[in-house]
């Protein structure tokens, strides 16, 4: 251990669980080493525990005395805790304060510490609980004879949440655990053994250094708390760094398989697919995994000297470490003895001398991958000849040093958890192995670098092309500077190193000379050969990425809280039903071991896990529960009421919750995942938490499945029928009853299966040929509903003719061979339909065929659903599945609102669909899920469902460095009579937006309208000229005054504390070509540098303007008194209107505060602006409130990357705004004088500091910023909010303006000075009532209005004092889909350009032709002839047919 960092030593000597302190951080905390021990006080340590020790080795009767005399030592003496015997800081039970007591009361059970170490200075805070339990009692299982089946770590962490005290220590004296239980992030145990503290010094050295006295009271910043939190922020590090092993030597193996292929002439890997390769690949580090942690635990043969010396593969390594690489290089023997090991699993070993029963399991099954015992595909692993292949004996020794050793320190894996096994598996599953289709170079790239390898046709190329561009290409590729490219391009190639090169050309030295030139920039393999693939060999890369499709790998302390707020529900009678949770009943064994819980998207199984975890205790309770009513229960944990012969379940608590997670694997946990490695992680990680000794692996393949959750069939009857939605004039096709016999044949086989207890591989054998039976029993029902599903795909959302695929489905069905040929082919062409390049082919999968007995008439779908759904955006949908997958959605999986939405909305629905009345569903989702489109077309649908909210957590960071903010969110689709839970508060509802206000979806107001406006469109960079040009203009011809203006944006608002702006632009207004001539060098200007791209543009207007802005505003301009700048104007405009000096502009950007300002009137304002028409400062006021703070907030649409931002769309958020009543057409005195005082203020800042509203505003939000002009600008910032708030008449809102945790924001980033929370949440209540009042009164009046003289309702006009905007219409912003604005032009607008104008502003959503009539204004006819015009010219697509039809521009 000697070449070990200095702590990796004693790190390598304790058992760890979860993220502990990283290296980096110990050695900044101990730059010089860990503090020495007294040698007295470890002599003295020494001599208790051998006295110790001895007592429980002699059953001494004073045993219990020499315990609490041996721990007392520990925590009084050596970590000095309580030296003086003062109890001021070790303070034991009996004065603690019965607050740090825990009641489970479903249980009966109180926790409570033993000690606690308090800060005396600090009220006595507890800092650290302490629990001491007896030598006898094991702290990682599960206590016997209190009924909750827990261990006591477990116990540990549910006290110090209860408490809110982070750290505690558990121990029976021989072991000392610490636990870090930080609330929401994953729990940590960190071990020490006593025995070793005299065999091996520094791990005494260790505990004390991190548990004596100095450790608590030194800087904070240096405490355990802090120590962890720094260390986490490197987790990510770290785990990926481990997966970077793992996947580099899987990348070696590969090339080895290949270089071993090559050398058999290309006959081993014969009819082997590339990602039939890496699954066998990544299959042989799952399976040494395995292994590594079976041999920890005790589970195979480790302490056989035979089984040590020639199977185990946890000895393998160190006997590979004992030959020198040149022997390691020559030997090929350890990889026969991996494939003997391998076997051993599947087959068992039955000798004389050593036996091992056979595990099974498609993990280790020989035949699956048969080219890795040198076998053809096809042979049989007990009747032909193995050949092992000549991998040598480095290559496995790099195999095994990957899983095992990290940073100069040995893994345990009895230590890790299987969650963080999986997230490192999970990591490789974006990875697949293609072959080179010509020579290709893997490159020595930067991690920036998203494509690190290049062919050798490429860098030729690039050479002929010169220096510069082989250059550039480097430089891209390797995300390198310009220097080291330079200097690796003359770098010399040194005799070895060309041999080296020779060899990775497989001895072709004219390939070897052709690369040389570019060695220097080649990726090295661990023995410095370079990565070289030359063509058709197989080389490792991307493949479908998880990421793209926004899956991540779920942390335990995120699955750990959905998998119990989802199953209390359904494992107890009582929190639906409303009672007391000490009054909660725990249902019966049976009743736990018939629920059906799925994950639609399980990756590595995480909540599966965490399911059988959860689940597999509460079982344990139950069958205690019945042994106490007299009863009793069998080994397969059935209860009875007398033994009669049964083989009763042990009372070994360790061996009752063994038990207990292999029923709930085999009978309760079902997963879906489309990539089909995925569901063998899955199984590795069940079969790592239900493994016992002596059985063999649990049977999962009936109930873990391959497939797209989102396509297929959900309901019997969409087969029955051959339609996706049977309706009332639907009729059963005449193989109906067919599909039915099938269906009821395929659940009395899984029944069979499913009662089948496993006790050895006989059991397991024969329930493999049973589901084999049962999904041979459904293969043509499957095959039909292929069709199916293929058929609505290629229909791409037009109506679909069944006719043909009914009369081939029946045929085929009736035993025509060639119907089920036609049909196979017909499925699989048109499954794929739209695919994107480089996607898998597209497997549907239908639930009910999938999981016939969940949806049976008794059951009628699961019980629940856990997981964490992908997260990609809706606007991404269409590039990474394909439209047809796009539209199949919207179509098929949306409920009465259809949208094109987020993949986790649709996720969220087709779980809700496929609940049984009754259950429940707790499921991850983005924040986005709750706004806009997504809360109207996923969570408010649910509800209007029947489905219930019962429990959410919002805006909860995700560990790590992950830039993702989300919500945890669990339905129960059945009345609930239960409170609700919204961020551990109980609250009488939880609405759709995730608060506990009744949800109103906020309408725009009438007096709201006509009055904010988005800001120009140039689409053209060619407009804007710097300012000497536009001064050169400007002095050379004044009527340029009118056409050369200054153009601001988003950027400059929020950054220039000026308001600066950063240009200036060319503006024609809507003149006509000829007019716009006459400003000639302007002219010429567009002319050159905005014509050439606009004629490359679709739109049409675009092009037949090409001198004009593409959305000059006229809207907007008219509104600020600059309409006479405009050759058309809409009708009432009057030229007398006098122009604003000011306006009120705010960015439309991504931003943290809703922050208005003022700038000049005469500017020409940006799209990524909106732009108030006025030039109050009462308006600035209300604006600036934190009562419409709150609204923005709520309303808000959420884009981009920043997650603790708004955007600021002014359809969601000022037209829906309710000012106070009459506020904006009279204004208001007061108002004006504060709002003024708080804008010069604020300027003053910004100028004073130099920073721009950002920037301020982030001072502003500061608690350490407590500077003078801070602090009157928040007293300012107060009195606004208190006399906004009286304006309103709600005095009786104490708003405690000051520093608060706000709930729209994560937690550790959510301060601001602002109103209280209950303040915030009572001022949206009213706002929310207060904008359905005034929609209500609008729409009232409106619908008399319309009534009395036969006329639909308009929008409301507003006061005769701001007559010129009243008949301006709302103006459409880029995030809005609605209805556009009825502006009037001369009646020669061309029609087709105003239907494109109209749809293209609506961001991608499909159009029903009646809203087309509606906000075009335009008749039937005319709207006929402007859309086949638009098809024609494929600027617009179509979906369905007739008065079905919808209409998008096409991307």
């Amino acid at each position: 251990m000697r070449d070990m960092s200095q702590h990796g030593e004693w790190l390598s000597l304790i058992d760890v669980s979860g993220p502990f302190l990283a290296e980096p951080v110990l050695d900044q905390v101990f730059p010089q080493g860990l503090e020495q021990i007294d040698p007295l006080k470890r002599k003295s340590a020494r001599q208790a525990y051998e006295e110790w020790r001895e007592a429980i080795d002699l059953d001494d009767p004073q045993l219990s005395a020499l315990h609490r005399a041996w721990t007392d030592l520990v925590l009084k003496r050596v970590l000095e805790l309580d030296e003086d015997d003062v109890e001021d800081i070790l303070k034991p039970r009996a004065k603690l304060s019965d607050t740090l007591s825990h009641v489970i009361p479903e249980h009966g059970i109180t926790l409570r510490p033993d000690y606690a170490v308090v800060d005396e200075q600090n009220d006595d805070r507890p800092l650290l609980l302490v629990q001491i339990f007896s030598p006898d009692i094991a702290l990682d299982e599960p206590v016997k004879g209190d009924g909750w089946a827990t261990s006591p770590s477990e116990r540990m962490v549910t006290l110090c949440r209860a408490n809110d005290v982070r750290m505690g220590l558990v121990t029976n004296g021989e072991r000392w655990m610490l636990v870090d239980a930080p609330v929401g992030a994953v729990t940590t145990f960190a071990s020490w053994y006593a025995r070793l503290w005299t065999q091996e010094p520094i791990t005494l050295q260790a505990f004390v250094n991190l548990l004596g006295i100095r450790r608590f009271f030194v800087d904070p910043s240096e405490q355990l708390p802090a120590l962890f939190d720094e260390s986490l922020k490197l987790q990510d590090e770290v785990t990926d760094a481990l997966g970077e092993q793992v996947r580099r030597a899987v990348e070696v193996l590969i090339q080895r398989l290949d270089r071993a292929d090559v050398d058999l002439n290309r006959e081993l890997l014969v009819g082997v697919e590339p990602s039939e390769l890496y699954e066998a690949a990544l299959t042989v580090m799952m399976r040494i995994v395995f292994l590594l942690s079976a041999e920890e635990r005790g589970l195979l043969l480790m302490g056989d000297e035979r089984y040590e010396a020639n199977y185990a593969v946890s000895t393998l390594r160190m006997q590979l470490r004992t030959e020198s690489e040149e022997i390691l290089e020559r030997r090929q023997d350890a990889w026969s003895r991996l494939l003997s090991i391998f076997r051993a699993v599947y087959g068992g070993i039955q000798h004389e001398t050593m036996r091992l029963p056979a595990l099974g399991g498609s993990l280790f099954d020989p035949d699956r991958f048969p080219f890795l015992e040198g076998r053809t595909k096809g042979s049989n692993w007990k009747t032909d000849l193995a050949k092992p292949l000549p991998i040598d004996n480095r290559t496995v020794l790099l195999l095994l040093d990957a899983v095992q050793l990290f940073q100069g320190r040995t893994l345990s894996y009895r230590a890790l958890d299987v969650e963080q096994i999986g997230y490192v598996y999970e990591g490789l599953l974006e990875r697949t192995v293609v072959r080179a289709k010509e020579v290709t170079l893997d490159l020595d790239a930067a991690k920036k670098s998203k494509k690190p390898w290049v062919t050798l046709d490429e860098l030729e190329a690039a050479a002929g092309e010169g220096d510069k561009a082989l250059a550039a290409l480097l430089e891209e590729r390797t995300g390198s500077s310009a220097s080291r490219v330079k200097n690796d391009l003359v770098k010399k190639v040194d005799e070895a190193a060309a041999d080296k090169l020779l060899t990775a050309c497989h001895g072709d030295q004219a390939l070897r000379d052709r690369i040389k030139p570019y060695f220097h920039f080649l990726r090295m393999d661990r023995w410095g050969y370079p990565l070289v693939y030359p063509e058709k060999t197989f080389m490792v890369t991307s493949g479908a990425d998880r990421r793209e499709t926004g899956t991540h790998y779920t942390p335990k302390s995120f699955t750990e809280t959905i998998v119990r707020e989802t199953l209390e529900p359904l494992a107890y009678i009582g929190p639906a039903e409303g009672q007391p949770r000490d009054e909660w009943a725990l249902r019966t064994p049976a009743e736990l071991l018939d629920l059906k819980i799925c994950d639609p998207a399980m990756g590595s199984g995480a909540f599966l896990v965490q399911a059988c975890r959860w689940l597999s205790e509460r079982l344990v309770e139950a069958w205690d529960d019945a042994e106490k009513q007299g009863n009793a229960v069998t080994s397969e944990g059935v209860v009875v009421q007398k033994r009669n012969g049964y083989e009763p379940l042990r009372n070994d608590a360790e061996e009752r919750l063994l038990t207990a997670k292999r029923l709930i694997s085999e009978r309760c946990l079902y997963g879906v995942d489309v990539n089909p490695l995925a569901v063998e992680l899955a199984k590795l990680s069940i079969w790592l938490v239900t493994l016992a000794k002596g059985r063999p692996f649990g049977f999962l393949d009936h109930n873990l499945r391959n497939g797209n959750s989102l396509l297929g069939i959900h309901d019997i009857q969409q087969l029955q029928y051959l339609e996706m939605k049977p309706g009332k004039g639907s009729s059963k096709k005449l193989f109906a009853s067919k599909i039915d016999q099938a269906v009821e044949k395929a659940i009395e086989l899984r029944a069979q299966l499913r009662a089948r207890p496993i006790r050895d591989i006989r059991d397991v054998e024969l329930m493999a040929r049973l589901d084999e039976q049962a999904r041979a029993t459904l293969d043509l029902p499957e095959l039909v509903a292929d069709a199916l599903i293929g058929e609505v795909l290629a229909a791409n959302g037009k109506s679909v003719d069944v006719t043909s695929l009914s009369i081939v489905a029946g045929e085929a069905l009736g035993g025509d061979v060639n119907a089920v040929n036609v049909l196979r082919l017909r499925a699989r062409r048109n499954l794929d339909a739209d695919l994107p390049d480089g996607k898998p082919s597209r497997r549907a999968f239908h639930w009910p065929l999938e999981f016939p007995e969940v949806f049976s008439a008794g059951k009628g779908g699961f019980d629940a659903f856990v997981g964490n759904p992908p997260f990609v955006g809706g606007q991404l949908l269409s590039g990474t599945f394909g439209s047809t997958f796009q539209n199949y959605l919207v179509d098929f999986v949306s409920f009465e609102e259809r949208s094109s939405v987020d993949l986790v909305v649709f996720f969220f629905l087709h779980a809700f669909r496929m609940l049984r009345p009754g259950g429940c569903m707790g499921l991850l989702a983005r924040r986005s899920i709750s706004e806009g489109k997504n809360r109207e077309a996923g969570l408010t649908q649910l509800i209007a469902d029947s489905g219930v909210i019962y429990c959410a957590n919002t805006n909860i960071k995700w560990p790590g460095k992950a830039s993702v903010i989300v919500h945890h969110i669990h339905i129960a689709k059945r009345d609930w009579a239960g409170r609700c839970e919204l961020n551990s508060e109980f609250v009488s509802t939880i609405s759709s937006d995730l608060t506990d206000t009744e949800f109103w979806e906020a309408q725009k107001i009438d007096e709201n309208l006509n009055r904010i406006f988005q800001g120009t469109i140039l689409l053209g960079e060619g407009f804007k000229i710097d300012e000497a040009a536009a001064q050169e203009f400007l002095a050379s011809d004044g009527s340029y005054e009118n056409v050369v203006l200054p153009f601001i944006g988003g950027s400059e608002v929020n950054k220039d504390p000026q308001y600066n702006p950063a240009c200036w632009v060319i503006n024609f207004w809507d003149w006509a070509k000829e007019r716009a001539e006459n400003f000639q060098k302007a002219f010429e200007i567009v002319e050159n540098q905005v014509r050439p791209g606009r004629l490359a543009q679709k739109d049409k207007g675009a092009k037949a303007n090409w001198w004009l802005h593409l959305r000059p505003r006229p809207e907007l301009y008219h509104a600020i008194g600059r309409g006479g700048l405009f050759s058309k104007h809409p009708s009432g405009w009057s030229s007398e209107r006098k122009a604003l000096s000011q306006v009120l502009v705010i960015s439309t950007g991504v931003t943290k505060y809703p922050a208005f300002t003022f700038l000049p009137g005469n500017y020409i304002y940006s799209n990524k602006l909106c732009v108030l028409a006025d030039d109050r400062y009462e308006i600035f006021a209300v604006l600036s409130s934190d009562i419409h703070s709150v609204w923005a907030w709520a309303q808000k649409t959420s884009l981009g990357g920043d997650l603790h931002s708004l955007v600021y769309a002014h359809g969601n958020i000022f037209e829906t705004f309710p000012f106070p009543a009459g506020f904006l057409d009279n204004g208001d005195t007061e108002l004006e004088r504060l709002g003024k005082a708080l804008f010069d203020r604020r300027q003053s800042m910004m100028e004073a500091r130099k920073k721009g509203l950002t920037k301020l505003y982030n001072d502003f939000h500061d608690q350490e910023d407590r500077a003078e002009d801070i602090v009157a600008m928040r007293d300012l910032q107060s009195k606004v909010n208190e006399l906004v708030r009286d304006k309103y008449g709600w005095q009786d809102i104490e708003l405690e303006c000051g520093f608060h945790e706000v709930g729209y924001l994560p937690d550790g980033h959510n301060t601001r000075f602002t109103v209280s929370e209950t303040a915030r949440r009572d001022i949206l209540r009213r706002l929310s009532k207060l904008n359905r009042a005034r929609y209500e009164a609008e729409n009232s009046e409106s619908n008399a209005k319309a009534s009395n003289n036969g006329k639909p309702r308009e929008a409301s006009s507003v006061s005769a004092s701001r007559s010129n905007i009243d008949s301006l219409s709302q103006q459409k912003d880029l995030f809005e889909v609605g209805v556009a604005s009825p502006f009037v032009t001369p009646k020669s607008t061309n029609p087709v350009e105003k239907v494109y104008e109209w749809i293209e502003e609506k961001r991608g959503s499909w159009i029903a032709k009646d809203a087309i009539l509606a906000g075009t204004g335009i008749d039937g006819s005319t709207l006929e002839k402007a859309i086949a015009e638009l098809i024609a010219d494929e600027d617009l697509e179509q979906q369905g047919e007739g008065d079905q039809a919808r209409y998008r521009m096409k991307v």
